[in-house]
């Protein structure tokens, strides 16, 4: 299993000056989990295991191949429905 990278570091401003943000990239791909100092919050493995186990699916579903694969017969098809009255009539 690969591992993530650490990125980056920074903290909220303003309305969100109590956070901390890590951002890390995973094959390829960045996500970032958050620390809330002013009161808890999810713990940052859990977050790490979602963000890696999202990515993982997407880079999953990118990799299956789309649209590939024999056309429909549709004789065999309307044959099975009984509609091969159609076939003769065209």
């Amino acid at each position: 299993m690969a591992k993530a990278t650490f990125v980056q570091k920074w903290y909220g401003r303003g309305y969100d000056r109590h956070m901390v943000y890590l951002e890390y990239e995973y094959r390829g791909r960045r996500y970032t989990v958050y620390e809330n100092r002013a009161k808890g919050n999810e713990p940052l493995s859990w977050q790490h295991r979602n963000a890696q186990a999202q990515i993982d699916s997407a880079i999953e579903i990118e990799s299956k191949p789309q649209g590939q694969g024999n056309p429909p017969d549709w004789d065999e098809i309307f044959k099975e429905l009984g509609w091969d009255d159609l076939l003769k009539e065209g």
